[in-house]
């Protein structure tokens, strides 16, 4: 039987802890070896609140996670929040530790923080992003976005072959979130790909919210043939779409060709429906009013062929 790779981590380094704190009690050591490991055994402290204040986040996290599940991909939210503060605790916890008041911390962090800063620029700037958006709620789990500006794939166009190659291009990213966490944010794409963009773009980019709530105005084009009489296939869209919709308008919008023309459909969608949906319903309904005018002009030609 194995043992998992973390608990055996875990084991070793709870051994580990427990061998160091029985050297500060007891008479192992010399006694002037004693007192200099007693100088630096904050060190010993800082490490045991690190350890044990992780592993009790991770289980107050898991615990919230189970019984939140009702909640869905929100859940995720939680724990990554709850993750969050318990870290910045543990973070002043081991400052109190090493006696770090707040002038000190702000000395130091004026050297420190140039040399650190520009070193992690790019993770600080996707720490705070995630920071943000899990505090502000500005991407939630389950939200339907659509993200465009600043992705990391473009389209390969030179050399010339290379306009036959499979090379993905994401020009922008349509899916659901998944999860926001402290670095990284995860979309399931409408191409069933989970994608893990860093939170600074999810936070500086264009971000489209798919909500529901609120009516959205759709327009359908759809091509006739000019063979077909546009008063009849308005006339006859009229009466097939006014059985499924409530509101909405039919124009001749142009001509496509010398043969054919584009009807144009704009409607507006009932609360709490995806836009995508009601395309669909509606571009379902013009293709059927279509077919209809096929089989009767078939029907046409045939009565006309047999009386001639």
């Amino acid at each position: 039987m194995k043992i998992p790779r973390r608990l055996f981590y875990f084991t070793f380094v709870i051994s580990l802890l427990i061998v160091l704190w029985m050297f500060s009690y007891t008479r192992i050591l010399p006694a002037e070896l004693r007192e200099a490991y007693l100088t630096y055994f904050s060190i010993v402290r800082a490490l045991t609140i690190v350890v044990f204040g992780a592993l009790f986040l991770e289980l107050t996290a898991s615990v919230v996670t189970k019984r939140l599940k009702h909640l869905g991909r929100e859940v995720y939210l939680v724990r990554n929040v709850i993750l969050v503060v318990g870290y910045i605790v543990l973070g002043l916890m081991i400052l109190a530790i090493f006696e770090v008041t707040g002038i000190s911390a702000v000395v130091g962090a004026t050297v420190s923080g140039l040399v650190v800063g520009l070193g992690l620029q790019q993770i600080l700037a996707n720490l705070f992003a995630g920071l943000i958006i899990l505090g502000t709620g500005f991407l939630k789990p389950g939200t339907e976005v659509k993200i465009s500006g600043g992705l990391p794939l473009s389209p390969a166009t030179l050399p010339g072959y290379k306009m036959f190659s499979r090379d993905e291009i994401m020009p922008t990213l349509r899916g659901v979130v998944v999860e926001v966490g402290l670095l990284h944010t995860k979309i399931l794409s409408d191409s069933g790909e989970i994608v893990k963009i860093p939170n600074n773009m999810a936070f500086t980019s264009s971000v489209v919210m798919e909500e529901k709530e609120e009516p959205k105005t759709v327009r359908v084009r759809y091509e006739f043939p000019v063979e077909y009489d546009p008063d009849m296939v308005l006339e006859r869209l009229q009466q097939a779409l006014s059985r499924e919709l409530d509101e909405f308008k039919i124009y001749v919008e142009e001509q496509s060709d010398k043969r054919y023309y584009i009807i144009i459909v704009v409607a507006k969608t009932p609360s709490n429906v995806k836009v995508r949906e009601y395309r669909s319903k509606l571009l379902k309904q013009i293709i059927k009013v279509h077919r209809e005018l096929i089989q009767s002009s078939s029907i046409t030609d045939q009565s006309s062929s047999i009386t001639d």
